[in-house]
């Protein structure tokens, strides 16, 4: 359907900018309105006949999405990364700007779409499964701390377990006896028990979500595959016709190659993007290196091994495992079969 009208919205917390053009680019609508349901739909509403919407991605932009989706013919949520590179750093950029700066992008094609499920319940579940994420990095970071407050005291730890309740009264024992330093220690423990039990509580709830999608129990018979990471690639390919081929896949995981050329045709390089989905390729990189650790036998460590054989250098080798740990599942899902050993020497 042709679009007669461009609505942009600059999305704040408390209030929303909008901003709606005719086809030729004619201002029709600039308000400052409160960042409500309400007021979005009725500005929308007030625009007549086929009209789409852009929103830059943000913590609210799939809300606003939902909630205007059934008033207008579509709704884009764009990159703002590819936005300020294509307007440049030398363009006025203020909240009563930026929406007709994105309705220019948004009527000469420039906009790159940021993909977001079409179903709620998928949202609902990505944001579960990114909670669980987070919540291991800031056990990490947790672990860390405690590691490096031994480190100021001076107290050599090695290798040896320093987390454990079992172990903590050998170490704290070895701690200077001030309460400030002891008291500190106490409470870094304490932080990182709490961390570790909200953790694991999510991990055994997502452990239960895996067995209600048929797709993500398909995948646990993927050598490499648990539970965490079959719900994790889920819910971020969503859909596996986002991707035309499993090199698109791979570019959008870190493990592709972009091409780089200028002028001249034997310039052109090919190169690791600089952005991707990091949580994608920890997927990737943490079912290659458990495949690797699996009984002798599985598909993975059989095209692993031939790789080594045939002289490819470690390094590539594990890529192309990388590479068969996301195209697998993806091809699966694609075709809604079963796993077959065959399919990892087919991508």
């Amino acid at each position: 359907m042709k679009l007669k009208h461009y609505i942009a919205l600059d999305l704040h917390h408390t209030h929303t900018v909008v901003e709606a053009q005719t086809f030729s680019g004619g201002l029709i609508l600039h308000r400052d309105i409160p960042t409500e349901p309400v007021y979005l739909t009725d500005s929308v509403k007030s625009v007549r006949g086929p009209k789409g919407v852009v929103i830059e991605e943000g913590p609210m932009s799939d809300w606003a999405m939902r909630v205007l989706k059934p008033y207008v013919s579509e709704v884009i949520i764009c990159d703002p990364h590819r936005n300020r590179l294509i307007c440049g750093d030398d363009q006025d950029k203020n909240d009563h700007l930026d929406p007709g700066n994105l309705i220019t992008l948004y009527r000469t094609g420039q906009l790159r779409p940021v993909h977001h499920p079409q179903h709620q319940s998928m949202m609902d579940l990505r944001r579960w499964v990114w909670l669980y994420h987070d919540l291991v990095d800031l056990a990490a970071a947790a672990m860390n701390k405690i590691k490096a407050s031994y480190r100021e005291v001076g107290i050599q730890y090695g290798q040896e377990d320093v987390y454990s309740p079992q172990s903590r009264t050998k170490w704290l024992g070895q701690i200077p006896r001030r309460r400030l330093v002891q008291d500190r220690m106490e409470f870094l423990y304490a932080n990182l028990d709490h961390l570790v039990s909200r953790r694991d509580a999510i991990r055994k709830r997502l452990y239960r979500m895996v067995y209600r999608h048929p797709v993500a129990k398909r995948f646990l018979a993927i050598p490499g595959y648990g539970k965490v990471r079959a719900i994790t690639f889920l819910v971020i390919v969503d859909t596996p016709y986002r991707f035309c081929s499993p090199q698109k896949l791979w570019r959008y995981g870190g493990l592709g190659l972009r091409e780089k050329q200028s002028s001249h045709p034997e310039d052109k390089q090919l190169r690791r993007p600089k952005r991707y989905n990091r949580r994608l390729k920890a997927v990737a990189k943490g079912a290659m290196e458990m495949s690797l650790i699996k009984p002798k036998g599985n598909a993975y460590l059989r095209v692993y091994q031939e790789l080594l054989r045939k002289g490819l250098k470690e390094p590539l080798a594990r890529l192309v495992l990388a590479r068969k740990m996301l195209s697998v599942p993806w091809g699966m899902w694609k075709s809604n079969s079963e796993y077959n050993p065959r399919l990892v020497g087919e991508y």
